[in-house]
């Protein structure tokens, strides 16, 4: 009650206080049951008033969502109608987690665990539990995701514990005393024949495996990372739109898209586009066209460049082209990855500088005409209003010659108000951050492929140099009891390690790194997070309170 105002004239209490648009009916079912129970003489009336401040952010969630809006608002609570992060949160943050913790043996444990923390609901629900395990529960549904998205990549890394399986191959490993355990055979001639899902296991023990593992990994973290930090450029075109702020459509989100297509959004290009190129095929129809001619070593080196298709000696090193965007190569140096490429890469690079200089002054500048213009409209509708009235009041003999001076004030005042030099300093700072920005949180979308090949390389480590040296350990006469020992030992440092190790540590590591990726790589390009949260009145939280 000390909550409310005391309306002297109608002799009454007034409380005034936010509520969802959905639950107003509700609030007045509740005051008229109120009133019934109470027999009060005077009903309670709710009437719908024109609040002056901005109104507190209000979500409705579920057990589901809980946890996903939770650490969106843990960064900072969305101001009142922008666009909430935590709508697709519900599925990059699964899939970023997944990517660095892919493995379906480990995504399988961490299946089970979000399995039974669901199942523990009707026991621990609405009770006291253990902090440490409530931290869990409360994100349960979160878990069950990471789980199912660990498992996913993890099929699409072919790794189950490190260990790679076989589903049909087209590879086979060569077995003898002439060949090393690196050497491999084709079983299946078919050009087109390749893996059916996910990577073929017979890269697990290539001598370039992890080459491949990082020109594959790194790449797809570029596209990710490009993907994503467009989409939250989009998202800022529609809180533009939604608020109207139309500088912001035409000055921030076209340059900012423009700029980041033009340098990234190319890179991305490049990086599929060198995928699509059949660079071992080119190689095989150069051996075939020379050996057709009879060409020798010598006469090839004099070929033309058109001679002879490009292959994988001549396929472009993409950080390279990067880089050759804005700093030209030595001559002879740069292998296009097709033709007229400098003419578009140039075309390109001055697209990306133009709109720097937009992104910085067009939005101020726009900003001080339209002041201009409205001081201008107020002090001729104050000049016009005192030439109307200025006869009536000289007839009463008073002068009144400060009116004309407050109207002036009125005008500057304005003026003051408005701080030209503020907005260009705070323009040219989120231009200079986008900029910047831009190159450095595409790299910071590179832990996606450190992670996932830290998690890769460590799980190999603990099964060939924990458990399969163990179990596979030479004895002294073969004896089963101690090959026993052996085998139980291996294992229960194996899973020791793979708990402790993989699970807690990794799964911590990737949570926090994924979670990262979202407050700053994608939340900075359109979340403002300086709103404040709706908090409904409870009396059952005020006595929790108090006691």
């Amino acid at each position: 009650m000390n909550k409310f105002n005391y309306d002297l004239g109608r002799k009454c209490l007034i409380a005034e206080g936010w509520v969802p648009k959905a639950s107003v009916n509700e609030v007045a079912a509740c005051l008229r049951i109120g009133n019934e129970r109470s027999n009060a003489a005077v009903p309670s009336i709710l009437s719908m008033i024109k609040a002056k401040d901005e109104p507190p952010t209000y979500f409705k969630t579920n057990k589901f969502t809980y946890a996903f809006q939770a650490m969106v608002d843990s960064y900072g609570i969305a101001r009142y109608r922008e666009i909430n992060p935590a709508v697709f949160t519900i599925v990059t943050f699964p899939y970023e987690f997944g990517i660095m913790f892919g493995d379906m043996g480990h995504g399988f444990l961490l299946f089970l665990f979000a399995l039974l923390l669901i199942r523990k609901e009707k026991d621990w629900e609405g009770k006291k539990i253990h902090e440490m395990i409530e931290m869990f529960y409360g994100g349960r549904y979160l878990i069950l995701l990471m789980a199912i998205f660990a498992f996913y990549q993890g099929i699409l890394y072919n790794e189950f514990f490190s260990l790679p399986m076989n589903f049909g191959s087209a590879w086979a490993l060569q077995v003898g005393r002439q060949f090393d355990n690196t050497t491999f055979t084709r079983m299946d001639y078919t050009p087109s024949k390749t893996y059916a899902f996910g990577v073929d296991p017979v890269w697990k023990g290539a001598t370039n495996e992890l080459l491949y593992y990082n020109s594959m990994k790194m790449k797809m973290s570029i596209l990710v990372g490009v993907t994503q930090m467009t989409l939250g450029l989009f998202l800022h075109l529609m809180n533009a739109i939604h608020f109207k702020q139309w500088y912001d459509v035409w000055f921030e989100f076209i340059p900012k898209v423009l700029f980041l297509m033009c340098i990234f959004g190319y890179l991305c290009f490049m990086i599929v586009f060198k995928w699509c190129t059949n660079y071992r095929g080119e190689d095989e129809a150069n051996r075939m066209w020379i050996k057709q001619n009879n060409w020798t070593t010598p006469q090839v080196a004099n070929l033309s460049a058109d001679a002879l298709f490009k292959g994988t000696n001549k396929a472009p090193v993409l950080l390279n082209e990067l880089i050759f965007m804005v700093l030209p190569p030595p001559p002879g140096e740069k292998d296009n990855l097709y033709a007229n490429q400098s003419v578009v890469q140039t075309i390109l690079v001055a697209i990306a500088f133009v709109c720097v200089p937009i992104m910085m002054c067009a939005k101020p500048a726009l900003l001080l005409r339209d002041h201009k213009r409205s001081v201008s409209r107020v002090r001729h509708t104050e000049e016009h209003t005192d030439s109307e009235v200025a006869p009536m009041i000289n007839d009463d003999g008073h002068g009144h010659g400060n009116d004309n001076g407050n109207g002036g004030g009125h005008g500057h005042g304005h003026g003051e108000e408005f701080q030209f030099s503020e907005i260009m300093v705070h323009q040219a700072l989120e231009t200079i951050e986008f900029v910047l920005g831009s190159v450095s949180h595409t790299a910071s979308y590179l832990r996606l492929w450190a992670l996932s090949l830290a998690h890769s390389e460590l799980a190999t480590v603990i099964w060939g140099k924990l458990m399969f040296l163990l179990i596979s350990m030479q004895l002294p006469g073969d004896n089963f009891f101690l090959r026993a020992i052996c085998v139980f030992v291996g294992h229960s440092v194996f899973f020791f390690f793979t708990l402790l190790v993989m699970m807690f540590m990794e799964g911590l590591s990737a949570f926090l790194h994924a979670l990262r990726l979202h407050w700053v790589e994608f939340q900075s390009k359109f979340y403002k997070g300086d709103g404040r949260i709706f908090l409904p009145f409870s009396y059952h939280k005020l006595l929790n309170e108090e006691e």
